[in-house]
């Protein structure tokens, strides 16, 4: 008996498929939450970082629109101080042409002071009118009506050495008390603004600051500082804030007051209603600002944002009120993008860093634990080595050096595998001295068991008996064949198993040079594979079945033969085993044989009997059957 010390080189472990599934068991758990952190982090940081930068947008633009608020209402201010000192100086109402000269060239000097004022004018009771107006390529002209002119309104040109040139441009049947800044100023009995209207002369949209002048407590006059509203809207255009988006001044009705970009009137010529403008982005505008004024918000009022065609806009609607009869808005929107560029790229930065660092961090991250983990496959591969017998490995010993816990594990290792050698070698000596005791004990069995067939032969030969002669002899026969078992036993060393053909052909040879053979030449051939073998407990009743049938078969199969034959065949059929004695001699039916059949149901028989018991010990089947030839097949088939 020995003990198995083969092992599985570690090649066979695949060390390396494992070894990168441990890394990726290691590595990829912590990389998917590093990455769903990223991610996660990335996101609130985007979105935090757009709501800040909406917040700050949204306190530049108030910024920007309460300073242009201001800025528009100091430069209507202006006009309307214009309006005001022009009113108090021209304490009479001119009748003569030097005095309207004085009164236009006052008009001029404070026209090149301020370019936001476009006209400047005076009417009286009595229908006449002065004015001084800047034109749109910057050059000036003055203009009069009344009774000099047959009430014509006429411009002439103020020239370059600042005289006044000839008409060159009249307009009929002008009255300034039918003009909405002349009405405006009554109206109010005081300063006032009045509404956007349209210049007599070319139709342009302005507005007009007025203010009315008395002479001993009577209405003498109006004075009027008017204002284009496409001076308003190119003064919007050149605002900053207009470079990233737009802003309008709408009234209370919601029409264009100003406009930076876009046009200022519709189809029709009238100024355009913002709320239907043909520009999108001016109507949506302008109805987010209504709903955002409509909030009314405590803490950011007038803020909006909206989309166009995926671009967010962000804006703020203040309400403006430039004068007493005036109810305005200014409107001001712009891209968000505009602001967020520099943050974009920023962003963009930021994330392809992040990215890098995520991969490096992975690639440093594989490479640790690829230095943990190898260590670690090395050691199980020198364990799978660790076999009874067998040195240890030298990495395992270069590992059981080191100072760490891969060093206290590969020192535990080893002092495991020699406490493994040391229980292995008395493990062996002791089952190398139970071997050599168990084939004493067999060898000893045997030889008794030969003293015991010796006895039996010597007092065989002092019987005069025959009968009791032949029971002798038979009684040593099966002692022989017990014998032999445990010479098997003895010579194989195998005290488990044992190898059927080796203990049959045994048992054969013995029957085919003992007393019973007669005098016919009798063949017995033993059919069995070699590497066939049965525990102990099977193969001793197979083989004493074996030594009585053949035994029978010698005595009773032959009777006046010559010749004769036996075979002896032992094979699997699936979960049995078959033992088949089969002779040509013959057969069971004839006179020679018929005892044995008798014997057998009338109780008698020694040799029948001890079959029938010994294939019941099997727990197997006994049948007899003829074969094809003649002679007598005796099959026992048992469990396996």
């Amino acid at each position: 008996m020995s003990i198995d010390t083969t092992g599985a080189s570690p090649e066979a472990h695949h060390s390396g498929p494992k070894g990168a599934r441990l890394k990726r068991v290691i590595i990829l758990p912590f990389f998917l939450i590093t990455g769903v952190g990223f991610a996660l982090s990335w996101i609130l940081y985007i979105d935090s970082s757009r709501e800040a930068l909406r917040d700050a947008v949204s306190a530049i633009m108030r910024e920007s629109s309460d300073r242009i608020a201001e800025e528009m209402r100091g430069r209507l201010n202006v006009a309307a101080h214009a309006a005001r000192a022009n009113a108090a100086f021209i304490s009479s109402i001119p009748h003569s042409d030097d005095e309207a000269s004085y009164i236009r060239r006052a008009f001029l000097d404070q026209l090149r002071g301020d370019p936001m004022i476009a006209i400047l004018a005076v009417g009286t009771e009595d229908g006449e009118y002065l004015e001084a107006q800047r034109q749109a390529d910057n050059s000036y002209r003055v203009g009069a009506a009344g009774t000099a002119t047959g009430g014509a309104l006429a411009f002439k040109p103020v020239l370059a050495d600042g005289s006044f040139g000839e008409p060159n441009l009249q307009a009929a049947g002008y009255d300034p008390r039918k003009r909405p800044w002349y009405r405006a100023a009554i109206a109010a009995n005081g300063p006032a603004w009045s509404a956007p209207y349209t210049l007599y002369s070319n139709a342009e949209p302005v507005v007009a600051a007025t203010m009315p002048m008395y002479a001993n407590g009577k209405l003498a006059g109006v004075c009027s500082a008017t204002i284009t509203l496409g001076t308003l809207s190119r003064y919007l255009a050149d605002m900053k804030e207009a470079q990233n988006g737009f802003m309008y001044v709408s009234d209370a009705e919601g029409r264009l007051i100003a406009i930076s970009t876009a046009a200022l009137t519709d189809l029709e010529g009238n100024r355009a209603l913002a709320a239907s403008h043909a520009d999108i982005r001016v109507a949506s505008a302008a109805s987010a600002a209504g709903s955002a004024l409509a909030r009314d918000s405590a803490t950011d009022p007038g803020r909006f944002s909206f989309r166009i065609s995926g671009r967010r806009y962000l804006g703020r609607a203040v309400p403006f009120t430039p004068g007493s009869n005036l109810d305005w808005t200014i409107v001001l929107a712009v891209t968000e993008d505009s602001y967020a560029q520099k943050l974009l790229a920023a962003d963009f930065r930021n994330f392809i860093l992040l990215a890098v660092f995520l991969g490096v961090s992975f690639m440093v991250g594989w490479f640790v634990v690829g230095y943990i983990t190898k260590p670690i496959r090395t050691m199980a591969d020198c364990v799978d080595m660790l076999l009874p017998g067998k040195p240890i490995p030298q990495e395992l010993n270069s590992f059981s050096t080191r100072d760490n816990e891969l060093g206290r594990l590969s020192r535990s290792f080893v002092a495991m595998k020699i406490r493994l050698d040391e229980s292995f070698g008395a493990l062996e000596a002791s089952l190398s001295e139970k071997d050599v005791l168990l084939k004493e004990v067999h060898h000893r069995v045997k030889n008794n068991l030969q003293i015991v067939s010796s006895i039996l032969s010597i007092q065989s030969g002092t019987l005069d008996d025959a009968s009791a002669r032949i029971a002798f002899e038979e009684c040593q026969d099966r002692i022989q064949a017990m014998a032999l078992v445990h010479e098997e036993v003895y010579r194989t060393g195998s005290f488990v198993e044992l190898g059927m053909y080796g203990y049959l052909n045994q048992i054969c040879e013995t029957l085919g040079w003992g007393r019973n053979r007669g005098t016919c030449i009798t063949n017995i051939d033993v059919q069995a594979d070699e590497l066939v073998a049965l525990s102990l407990d099977k193969a001793i009743p197979c083989g004493l079945v074996v030594n009585e049938l053949v035994t029978n078969a010698l005595k009773h199969a032959f009777t006046g033969r010559a010749l004769g034959s036996i075979t002896v065949s032992f094979t699997r059929e699936d979960t049995s085993w078959r033992l088949s004695v089969i002779d040509d001699g013959i057969g069971r039916g004839t006179s020679a044989r018929s005892h044995d059949a008798v014997a057998v149901s009338t109780g008698k028989g020694i040799g029948e009997q001890l079959v029938v018991g010994l294939v019941a010990q099997l727990s197997g089947t006994l049948n007899y059957e003829t074969p094809p030839g003649g002679g007598t097949a005796a099959i026992i088939e048992f469990p396996a």
